[in-house]
């Protein structure tokens, strides 16, 4: 019996040992990566994920959610991550421009508490709040 649960332990090991891991932060700067809560009207915005175990074809979105609960802009990636690749990583940008017309956050739907709603294949992952004043 015991050989028996080891033998499973085994064969269940590496499976748990692939399930995908990731760690984000919210950054104004992806070549120095500060975690940041709170920006400005001229900031950038990113959401930038380092995923670990994460292998084959996958859907990263990320939802960005104004205070008035409306969605700003989604962001979708299509990825295929060979085998050999540990880490993986991603990133989206909040952008306050849509074509040629500029979209001021100094209108009230867009100070205040935002959300920014990470997706793994259409599951909700985590979801990050941040301040733009």
């Amino acid at each position: 019996m015991l050989n028996t649960l080891l033998g499973l332990a085994l064969i269940i090991a590496p499976v748990w040992a692939q399930t995908p891991k990731f760690q984000s932060i919210l950054t104004k700067d992806l070549s120095r990566l500060v975690p940041a809560a709170s920006f400005t009207k001229s900031d950038s915005i990113y959401l930038h994920t380092v995923w670990t175990n994460l292998i084959g074809n996958h859907e990263v979105k990320v939802l960005w959610v104004r205070p008035d609960k409306k969605v700003q802009e989604t962001s979708r990636l299509k990825v295929n991550i060979p085998a050999n690749t540990p880490v993986y990583t991603t990133w989206s940008l909040l952008s306050f421009k849509k074509g040629l017309l500029d979209i001021l956050p100094l209108e009230g739907k867009f100070i205040g508490v935002w959300k920014a709603r990470l997706f793994l294949d259409e599951q909700l992952l985590v979801e990050y709040e941040f301040t733009v004043y």
